[in-house]
């Protein structure tokens, strides 16, 4: 079944590259409502289909009231999660696990994508930048691991929204070999346990080690920000030692903990696909 979900959802984002009429946009916003519901229908997690069915139908319809490109610009942002308009995603991630939150993290936004490049407003990009530093500022005050693997996630699609007006193509090159990441990073979620799904693999992905491939993708958003507006920048850089600080707690957790149990995230698959990273990058 997933199999032929994911070729659905590669479909419809062809689909939404194909056309711009609303109406089919639209289409395509209840259509991957209907697959996040049969995701998640298996693990009975009720309260967060509720929650995602309201919020997207509710987006949907104001989609389709407003003719305005700017207003639907900024109902597509909202139907993402992009920051700073990821308020609402906690309320659906908190009864989610497993690949069902590594499938809304990532393959779920490709068909909005594609949409909001075709409407894109270019001084958005401020509205982007700042939607980052409320991330690092999150990601400091925050302590459980799903929520900083969640917000962690929510910056690096940032940087990949903004990369993606700079470079349609590589952008999407890399935003597939992140899904792909994902599917070996992020394993078996427990509701029993809080800890057991992060690793040092894991910890380090997101630390952003140099030659990964979130690494790169803010390396290449960057080259192309520092053109638009250095000093909001190299603000932007500083503030990203905040994130530092946040996971060096995953570090010294790690550190003083016996790893045993937390040795499911197909450890082998990891010193594969990492030098992959470097050979696809280069």
């Amino acid at each position: 079944m997933i199999v032929f979900i994911s070729l659905f959802t590669i479909f419809l984002t062809v689909l939404s590259l194909l056309t711009n009429n609303i109406i089919v946009w639209w289409s395509i916003f209840l259509l991957m409502t209907v697959v996040f519901v049969l995701l998640n229908k298996s693990s009975k997690s009720y309260t967060s289909i509720f929650n995602y069915f309201v919020i997207q139908e509710s987006l949907g319809l104001l989609f389709l009231l407003f003719s305005s490109g700017l207003l639907q610009f900024f109902i597509i942002l909202l139907k993402i999660g992009v920051a700073p308009f990821h308020f609402w995603i906690f309320n659906v991630t908190n009864n989610i696990f497993n690949y069902a939150l590594m499938w809304f993290l990532t393959f779920q936004k490709l068909p909005f994508l594609t949409i909001l490049l075709q409407i894109f407003w270019l001084s958005s990009a401020y509205i982007l930048l700042m939607g980052l530093l409320i991330c690092y500022v999150q990601i400091f005050v925050m302590k459980s691991y799903k929520n900083l693997l969640i917000i962690s996630s929510t910056e690096s699609f940032n940087w990949i929204v903004l990369g993606l007006f700079f470079s349609m193509f590589n952008t999407l090159y890399l935003f597939v070999y992140y899904f792909l990441l994902m599917i070996l990073l992020i394993s078996k979620f427990s509701k029993s346990s809080s800890y057991n799904f992060v690793n040092w693999e894991t910890a380090l992905v997101f630390l952003n080690i140099p030659f990964s491939v979130s690494f790169f993708v803010k390396i290449f958003s960057l080259s192309e920000i520092f053109k638009f507006d250095s000093f909001f920048t190299l603000l932007l850089l500083f503030s990203m030692f905040l994130s530092v600080l946040a996971f060096s707690f995953w570090l010294i957790n790690l550190s003083m903990k016996n790893n045993e149990e937390l040795s499911g995230n197909n450890k082998m698959n990891y010193f594969i696909i990492f030098p992959l990273m470097v050979i696809s990058i280069i």
